[in-house]
């Protein structure tokens, strides 16, 4: 018995000296941290730790995700749009490394897909039916730059990041302690046929593994929060660039009949789709949220989907004259579209604005998009975004309301009136899972 206590003894001591270290290493790194934010000079603004502004962005720029092309620092989020009958379920690749890294850049991978099962009969969405694929998505986000709203805001700030790193030092000692005391409590000759030197590096890394990452997970949100709720800035800006692909895996299909004496034959296109996107962001302490962005894009377009063609209804087209009723009762098809089908590229140029007030969870969006080439519609958005935060403060889900004008100048359809022109749509989009800071 005696001999086995001395063995454990002998065992535990080298790990306890390596535990310590370990956690001296934690508590050294939020110094420096620490350090390194105190010593940066009033002028260049530097408030939290590069996490903690990570947290900040998160919160700040979630506050507005309508489809796959939008940013959220959330490892995943799900988007719906009713009007163009499609949802896109995205996962972020960024996987953090180290204590105190910032986000620059990440990979978001996803799927998007129709739901015209989810819409009421005779909606637009019908035009993009038969829509499943993948999106990928590369962005590069910059550095944000902060603005003081005085120096002594910095002093407090500086002030209170000392004041946890002490505390957290301080609770560390105390969880150290406690598992040391843990692992001497161990009855290792009750352990027969282990490697009891083994077992104590895999209990002790598990628990500085765990340890690290608690802890600095609380480090910058203690940080975030104390930002936020004493919005020691004056203005926070960044700007992102995105470069996302739809990439259809099935092809979109149309039921289509040259007139209405012509027999109606299928057709198939491959919609992809590429857009480069550029964002400015800021976040004013008395001006409110802005973002304004500016894409170009190209899409495989087709003259069903640009509403080139007459759409009509398996009634309509009977009650018209149509000669292929029976060809459209065997292959059970409720739409037929008439006209002339052809596929062409489209570019398109998009500027966006979104606007939040101070403190409000209610905004207002407007977008316009020039469409070139075959398809030259000038085409208007305007939106009342609101955001739901949870009981963190965080976003929890994103609805906007939207008035849409399409062919504002009427050149695509000259006969319309801007009634004809009008629609509404909703968009939904909803950040889960952890943040990627």
């Amino acid at each position: 018995m005696v001999r086995t206590l001395l063995a454990c003894a002998g065992l535990l001591l080298p790990m306890t000296g390596l535990l310590a270290q370990s956690t001296d290493s934690l508590t050294s790194r939020f110094r420096r941290i620490h350090e390194t934010i105190r010593n940066q000079p009033c002028a260049q603004g530097q408030l939290v730790s590069n996490r903690a502004m990570n947290l900040f962005l998160s919160d700040k720029i979630g506050s507005y995700l309508t489809d796959y092309r939008s940013l959220s620092f959330y490892k995943n989020n799900v988007t719906v749009s009713a009007g163009d009958g499609t949802f896109s379920l995205n996962h972020n690749l960024f996987q953090p490394s180290g204590v105190d890294e910032p986000v620059r850049t990440f990979y978001v991978v996803g799927v998007k897909a129709s739901i015209p099962a989810w819409l009421p009969a005779g909606l637009a969405a019908e035009r993009g039916t038969n829509q499943l694929g993948v999106t990928v998505k590369k962005v590069w986000i910059a550095r944000p730059r902060t603005r003081l709203a005085d120096c002594f805001g910095k002093v407090l700030m500086d002030a209170k990041r000392a004041s946890d790193v002490a505390l957290l030092a301080e609770e560390i000692d105390k969880r150290k302690a406690a598992f040391a005391t843990s692992l001497a409590s161990v009855d290792y000759g009750s352990l027969t046929g282990t490697d009891h030197e083994r077992v104590n590096q895999e209990l002790y890394r598990r628990f500085y593994a765990q340890l690290t990452d608690e802890f600095s997970r609380r480090f910058a949100a203690q940080q975030y929060e104390e930002l936020v709720s004493t919005r020691r800035y004056r203005r926070i800006s960044t700007h992102w660039t995105s470069l996302s692909a739809y990439l259809p895996v099935v092809l979109q299909r149309f039921v289509v009949a040259g007139t209405l004496d012509r027999p109606a034959q299928p057709e198939k296109t491959y919609a992809a789709e590429l857009t480069v996107s550029h964002t400015r962001f800021w976040e004013s302490t008395q001006a409110g949220r802005l973002f304004l962005q500016l894409d170009a894009g190209v899409s495989l377009a087709n003259s069903a989907q640009t509403y080139a063609l007459e759409r009509l209804s398996y009634d309509q087209y009977k009650r018209l004259g149509g000669i292929d009723t029976a060809g459209l009762v065997q292959r059970r098809v409720s739409t037929v579209y008439v006209g002339n089908f052809r596929t062409f590229l489209s570019p398109v140029v998009r500027l966006g604005l979104v606007y939040y007030p101070p403190e409000s969870h209610i905004g207002l969006s407007a977008t316009v998009e020039q469409y070139v080439g075959t398809y030259r519609a000038l085409n208007g958005v305007l939106g009342i975004p609101i955001v739901l935060i949870d009981r963190q403060g965080a976003p929890a889900a994103n609805f906007e309301f939207q008035l849409r004008y399409a062919d504002c100048t009427h050149v695509v359809f000259p006969r319309q009136t801007m009634r004809d022109n009008l629609t509404v749509n909703l968009t939904i989009g909803v950040p889960f899972s952890r943040i990627i800071y």
